[in-house]
This record gives C-alpha cells, structure tokens and sequence, in this order.
C-alpha cells in the first residue's frame, strides 16, 4: 500500500484534511506518506514548530489517521515518538462525519417543519410560535414587534442538502 499517496489525490479527502489539520497539517501529511518518522524530523523537514507538528499529528491521531510506536533512548532517558500515516481508513471517517451531518440537518429540519415561527423587525431574531404569543409577539431583546416569519426556502435547503448527503453516502 501506498499509505495514502492514492487516497490524497481524492479531492474529498484533500479537503477534509485541511479543513481538519489546515494548510501546514498537509505539508506534514505529505512528508510522511510511506515513511515513518520522528516528530522531530517532521517539525525539521516542514520547517514547522514542533509543537505545530505535534498538534497537527494528534489530530490525525485522533482520526486514527495516524499513529506512533513510543521508544525510549537510552542516553537521555526520553521518550521518541515515531510516526507513520494510515489515510487507509480516512473514507470511513469522512463517511461517519456525513452520517452525523445528516443526523443533524434531518433534526433541524423536523424541528423546522414542526414549527411556526416569528422574527422580530429589528433585528431578525427568530423564535417560535409559543415563545413569541408569550411575548405577546414583542421581541425578548429589544421589545420590537414580531412578525410571521415563512420558513420554506430554509426548509427547501434542508431537504436538498440531505438529499445530496443521501446520494453521497450511498456512492461511498
């Protein structure tokens, strides 16, 4: 195996890692397909701080996109970590946050469905319909006044966008 040379050329996953580790968290991803290293030699390599590096390499860690075998030297008395990469498991990652996603905007848009709501004309608050008759329909903020507020095209997109979760999930 490649250890995630083919998986990174998947713009999803491209994605996913800098949206998790960022920019200088590619650069460490990069340098450690098909190699195992030292965070030290890391943080040398990507001329990245080392406390940068650690940060970034505990966060593929907690993916279990990464991990480490801890060895102690001799001489010092110190632990070295080595590091080596495992994007082998990443698709069922990003599978897994999608799974989530849409367990979220399926609860949002029950909530949203099951509702009526007002918004107030100062500053767009949004509450819903029991909140604002004991209010008798005056903003809680600023005691504007509330008015129906339609919540359809929120509600449209909603439904596209765990319609596009849907179709995403059963492609992976």
């Amino acid at each position: 195996m490649d250890n995630g040379k083919t998986e990174l050329e998947i713009p999803e996953v491209s994605e996913f890692l800098e949206e998790t580790v960022g920019e200088e968290g590619l650069y460490v991803v990069k340098a450690l397909i098909g190699r195992e290293l030292t965070d030290e030699s890391l943080s040398e390599e990507t001329e990245l701080k080392l406390n940068i590096v650690r940060k970034i390499l505990y966060q593929l860690y907690d993916y279990r996109l990464a991990s480490y075998v801890r060895t102690k030297d001799k001489k010092i008395g110190w632990y070295i970590y080595t590091w080596k990469l495992d994007l082998g498991k990443i698709i069922g990652v990003i599978a897994n946050r999608k799974e989530r996603v849409l367990k979220e905007l399926n609860q949002k848009l029950e909530y949203e469905t099951n509702h009526v709501f007002f918004c107030c004309n100062n500053d767009n608050s949004k509450i819903p319909f029991d909140l604002a008759s004991e209010c008798s329909f005056k903003c809680p903020h600023c005691n504007g006044t509330m008015s129906y507020h339609d919540n359809q095209s929120l509600i449209l997109s909603l439904e596209e966008e765990i319609q596009k979760l849907k179709q995403e999930l059963q492609y992976a």
